[in-house]
């Protein structure tokens, strides 16, 4: 619980304390909530000192733990004219991340024209094409994490956001861990530079940052250059493998069988076109490039952090987790379930910003009537304390009062009057709204708990707002009712002489095998396999359901089989099977080797061994 005393008591005498005490409240999602209606009322203008590097140093008093002071501000008049008065704010603390040609990191006439630039392209692109592309890159992004029982959120919507944009811009699959990587480290490079440098000291994440955005910038100027179609046969080589991934993005087709995305063209291929209305030919290639990656940068991360924090938002509220489940099943329809779970997206997002910090510098003195900033002083933008301001600083869900707050995302790329713009907007939402009902829609959807103390896991947050693990699960048999395993065994020495045994074992033992596997009716396939020079054996099967109640099947209907193979296997268990059953599947969880990146794929993902016979019967077969 937040006591500000303590950050008064130590603020002047005891700087260090006070940092330490301003962070822990800044990166717990209650205690900052907390602060920011402390701070409502007692004290808009929060100074203190920041552990960030700065020549005014050197005109400190030597007994100074901290270089500089700076402001937190979290009234919502505050913020709005630090983001909208660019004569006396710069977007100068962004420029740490590279290039000085970043987007970001440019103020007023000098920004404008890249923004415009970019939202010539975004504002073209047409809802139906958006969402198409949300779903295609769901399904790429799911197509590991929902094969498990337990998942992470926070990757699921990192990866979901990644596919997409890499679509959206036309990057090759190739290029996946390049975004991947890069795009991880830029994000946390920006959480650093935004609010993380000024409580910690971690030298090692800007460089990493840039050499993350290097790379990337570096194969996008690339791209370009390729799809400006000046290039040789090595070049036409490559191009013609990312039209093979564009043909099948195109082909893909949704509920109602249409192809939505039939006449899609990447960005990156129609900047270099300069098919738009902003000619690419006004920007070198390196300045097109920064301006792709900095819009990549700013969505992945946003979308991350959006998708946990409605989802947690939801699930520490019973009655918005009803709501938002009924207008999840609803909205796969369109219509009213569609605007109610997007409001219901939005209420959470202001309770609790996805972009919880912005930073801004003072380029003069400025005056408020709580006090005054003296220029060149960096200042933070609270926005969770903002966005909090409306209805009366309420931590509570007011699904009737839900409203778009341009704080948290700004306007979309061709309205204007707000106090903040930001042209992802128009992509990030649609993404944010399609997964977040993807994963409400994942049936028995919970928060996965704590071994140890029963309690949620949670999502984690580096800094307060970088969101980097929200365990989940789901009741996965309702959508993948198979499972497969592979029980990998060492056999004894001499080999030669068991394998020759488990071999004659196997013969034999097929008939036995064959009759009890059909009357459990709960294994679709089976089959032995001696491996890496008949040194093991392995038995592989893909069955229905629970481990536990498919493994202690086998114990005690195949066990006196298992009783001879185990004659021959190291590391066996107690024998006979039949009386140690526990024992048993202990050894066969224990040898079992899950498929590489967990992926196993089912054509008939809802069918069981049971009801596929019974279709079977039916039909007379």
């Amino acid at each position: 619980m937040v006591d500000f005393r303590e950050f008064e008591l130590a603020e002047h005498v005891r700087p260090f304390e006070a940092n330490r005490i301003l962070f822990k409240w800044l990166s717990d999602d209650a205690d900052r909530a907390a602060l920011y209606r402390y701070l409502s009322i007692h004290r808009p203008l929060l100074k203190f000192q920041s552990r960030a590097d700065t020549k005014a140093a050197q005109e400190r008093d030597n007994t100074s733990v901290f270089q500089q002071s700076v402001y937190l501000l979290s009234k919502r008049e505050h913020v709005v004219c630090a983001l909208t008065d660019t004569e006396r704010f710069s977007n100068a603390p962004y420029r740490e991340l590279g290039s000085g040609t970043f987007m970001l990191a440019l103020d007023g006439g000098d920004h404008q024209p890249q923004r415009d630039f970019a939202a010539a392209y975004l504002k073209s692109l047409q809802a139906p094409t958006i969402a198409a592309l949300a779903e295609v890159a769901f399904l790429a992004a799911a197509a590991l994490p929902l094969k498990q029982r337990q998942f992470d959120l926070a990757e699921l919507a990192e990866q979901t956001a990644l596919r997409f944009m890499g679509f959206l811009f036309g990057y090759a699959q190739k290029d996946h861990t390049l975004l991947e990587s890069s795009m991880r480290a830029a994000y946390l490079g920006l959480n650093y530079q935004i609010l993380g440098r000024h409580f910690v000291t971690e030298p090692g994440i800007m460089p990493e940052a840039e050499r993350g955005m290097g790379a990337l910038l570096q194969r996008t100027a690339a791209l370009l250059d390729l799809y400006c179609e000046q290039i040789g046969r090595a070049q036409k080589d490559a191009i013609e493998a990312i039209d093979l991934e564009l043909k099948e993005i195109r082909a893909y087709k949704n509920r109602s069988g249409r192809r939505p995305l039939e006449d899609f063209v990447p960005l990156l291929r129609r900047i270099a076109g300069q098919a738009g209305p902003n000619a690419a030919s006004n920007y070198s290639g390196t300045e097109l490039a920064v301006v792709i990656v900095g819009l990549i940068a700013g969505t992945i991360g946003n979308v991350q952090a959006s998708v946990a924090i409605a989802i947690r938002e939801f699930f520490h509220d019973s009655a918005a987790f009803a709501r938002a489940h009924e207008a999840a099943g609803k909205s796969r329809l369109g219509g009213a379930g569609a605007h109610q779970l997007g409001a219901l997206i939005w209420e959470a997002l202001r309770l609790n910003p996805p972009v919880a910090f912005l930073p801004r510098k003072t380029l003069c003195n400025v005056d408020f009537d709580q006090g005054s900033i003296p220029a060149g002083t960096t200042v933070i933008l609270a926005i969770g304390g903002a966005t909090l301001e409306p209805s009366g600083h309420s931590t509570q869900f007011l699904a009737a009062r839900a409203y778009h707050d341009t704080l948290i995302f700004g306007g979309a790329p061709d309205e204007t009057g707000y106090a903040h713009q930001c042209i992802g907007q128009h992509l990030a939402m649609p993404l944010i709204t399609h997964i977040v009902r993807q994963v409400l829609l994942l049936p028995g959807l919970a928060e996965r708990l704590d071994p140890a103390s029963g309690e949620p896991l949670g999502l984690e947050k580096l800094w307060g707002f970088n969101c980097s693990s929200y365990p989940l699960e789901f009741n996965r048999f309702e959508i993948l009712r198979q499972s497969p395993l592979n029980v990998v065994m060492q056999i004894k020495k001499p080999l030669s002489v068991h394998a020759e045994e488990l071999k004659k074992i196997i013969k034999y033992g097929a008939p036995r095998i064959e009759k009890k596997l059909h009357d459990a009716r709960h294994v679709h396939f089976a089959w032995f396999e001696f491996i890496e020079n008949d040194t093991k054996l392995v038995l592989h099967t893909v069955y229905d359901r629970d481990f536990d109640a498919y493994i202690e099947h086998f114990a005690l209907e195949i066990g006196p089989l298992f009783d001879l193979l185990f004659e021959h296997i190291e590391d066996a268990p107690p024998l006979p099977v039949r009386k140690f059953p526990k024992e048993f599947v202990d050894t066969i969880r224990r040898h079992d080797v899950p498929p590489a990146g967990g992926y196993f794929f089912s054509a008939y993902a809802r069918l069981e061994v049971a009801m596929i016979a019974n279709q079977y019967r039916e039909e007379g077969e």
